[in-house]
């Protein structure tokens, strides 16, 4: 591929890209599911002690890097476990390798790989795989989200009655105190509230209709690459928690079906500051 820092890519380019990433994951995949039955994990704390990190956390991360970086060297890559490496194009890789360490330490299944790529346009490609299910979700921009090449779609959901919404607690206790706060508000509507302990696969269930909204105080941009393509190829919406456009996941993210988002907003909308 001849590209340049300002170059989009092709929807064949995006197919081809999407297949390394697709064969990569899977690789990932069959890795961490024997991680699962290990019941020797040992794990240290990366910048809290709730943040944890395993073997099999580094070891995904060397088969994506070493995957994509040999199909596409001239391209860049962030990763959440440390890697950073620039680009001489616009296109970026930004990867999870295990979204859900503290489940996969504690056997529970589920967990996943998120691979998100962008371009000079922004978010272009999605690949999310959950091993313990072998569901890979995809999404190349223009060209709507599938599971399986199964075509996906947001709820049709208007209220908050009957919802079924994904819970997300940051990682560092304290951020969690605002989510606890705007718990009560939805007790009396929704039917069900989830909270299971991954950002990517929170974001691909609100993509594939199994939730209707999700929302987090603060996620790092390899939690929310590939999921925010899926949930809005899937016909959906994500946006920070004011209603604005995402920039900083960071600071907050809501996504939801685009129906409740309104609704979701009254609830999770943080509070003004005053003058």
């Amino acid at each position: 591929m001849t590209l340049t820092r300002d170059s989009l890519l092709t929807d064949q380019e995006l197919r081809e890209a999407l297949d390394v990433a697709a064969n990569a994951a899977r690789r990932v995949g069959a890795v961490l599911r024997r991680g699962l039955w290990d019941t020797d994990k040992a794990s240290q704390a990366k910048a809290h002690r709730h943040d944890p990190v395993t073997a099999y956390d580094r070891e995904a991360e060397r088969i994506l890097v070493d995957a994509l970086g040999s199909a596409f060297p001239t391209w860049g890559l962030v990763s959440e476990e440390g890697t950073n490496r620039p680009g001489s194009v616009a296109c970026r890789w930004i990867v999870d390798p295990l979204d859900g360490t503290n489940n996969l330490l504690r056997g529970v299944p589920h967990f996943a790989t998120s691979i998100g790529l962008a371009d000079g346009r922004g978010g272009a490609l999605a690949c999310i795989y959950d091993p313990c299910r072998d569901e890979l979700y995809t999404a190349i921009r223009g060209h709507g989200a599938f599971v399986n090449d199964r075509r996906i779609e947001v709820s049709r959901l208007t209220t908050l009655d009957g919802a079924v919404i994904g819970v997300g607690f940051a990682t560092v206790p304290e951020r969690r105190v605002p989510t606890l706060a705007q718990l009560p508000a939805f007790t009396p509507h929704v039917r069900s509230l989830r909270l299971f302990g991954s950002a990517v696969l929170d974001l691909a269930y609100v993509a594939a209709g199994r939730f209707d909204a999700v929302w987090y105080q603060s996620l790092h941009e390899w939690d929310v690459a590939a999921g925010r393509l899926l949930v809005t190829e899937a016909g959906g919406t994500v946006t920070a928690l004011d209603g604005r456009p995402l920039v900083d996941s960071e600071a907050g993210i809501l996504a939801s079906n685009g129906l409740l988002h309104p609704s979701m907003l009254t609830i999770v909308r943080p509070p003004r500051a005053t003058p």
